[in-house]
C-alpha cells in the first residue's frame, strides 16, 4: 500500500526500516508519549514489529504504515490504524516521527492522509487518537487534522514512563474535509 501526499508518503513497512524504528525508539522524547513500548527497545523488536505488521495488513485487520520521503523512500515515523470495528464503523489511529522531523506539518498531513485512507478504503466513520494529556505537540497536530477532544479516555494504556491521564480525539466522517497542502494522490 502507498499513499503519496507530496513530499512524503504512506507506504507498507519493510526490513530495511528495522534500523530507523530502533533508532527513533532509542529516544526519550519520543518513547514517553507511547502507549506500549518494550524496554529495553531493541532491533529485534523492531523487526519482530515488523513481520506483526505486514501479516496484520494481510489480514486486513490492522494497519501500520512507515511515514517516508518521496524520494529517498527513508522512513521518518510511524502511522497505524487498529481496533478496527467494520461493524460498528470505528477505529484508533496511532503515530509517531523521528524528532528531526517534528515540527514540519508532517504529521498532519499524515493523519488527513490516513483518515481519507479509513473513511474512504475502509468506509469507517469514526476515528479515534488518545493522547497523553502533556503531548501538546500531538494535541495541535489532531486539532489541525479536523479532531476534537471528546475528553479523558477511559481506556486504560499501558506506559510505565507516563503516569497521566490521555485525551480521546474524534474525527466523524461527515465532518472530514482533508486540509490539502500539496498534490496528493493515492497509488
Amino acid at each position: 500500500m502507498e499513499l503519496i501526499f507530496h513530499p512524503y508518503k504512506i507506504r507498507s513497512l519493510a526490513q530495511i526500516d528495522s534500523e530507523k524504528i530502533y533508532e527513533y525508539l532509542q529516544d526519550f522524547e519520543i518513547v514517553k508519549f507511547l502507549a506500549t513500548v518494550p524496554s529495553p527497545y531493541l532491533l529485534e523488536n523492531a523487526l519482530s514489529f515488523i513481520l506483526f505488521a505486514n501479516a496484520k495488513e494481510k489480514e486486513k485487520t490492522e494497519f501500520h504504515y512507515a511515514i517516508a520521503n518521496v524520494d529517498d523512500d527513508k522512513m521518518l515515523g510511524l502511522i497505524g490504524v487498529k481496533e478496527i470495528n467494520f461493524q460498528t464503523g470505528t477505529c484508533e489511529i496511532g503515530y509517531w516521527l523521528g524528532r528531526e522531523n517534528h515540527n514540519k506539518g508532517i504529521i498532519t498531513q499524515a493523519i488527513n492522509k490516513i483518515s481519507s485512507y479509513c473513511f474512504d478504503e475502509l468506509d469507517l466513520c469514526l476515528i479515534k487518537a488518545g493522547v497523553f494529556e502533556s503531548n501538546k505537540a500531538s494535541i495541535k497536530a489532531l486539532e489541525k487534522a479536523g479532531f476534537h477532544n471528546a475528553g479523558f479516555s477511559e481506556k486504560l494504556y499501558c506506559n510505565t514512563i507516563l503516569k497521566e491521564k490521555m485525551y480521546e480525539f474524534h474525527l466523524v466522517k461527515e465532518n472530514f474535509v482533508p486540509r490539502e497542502t500539496g498534490k496528493q494522490s493515492t497509488t
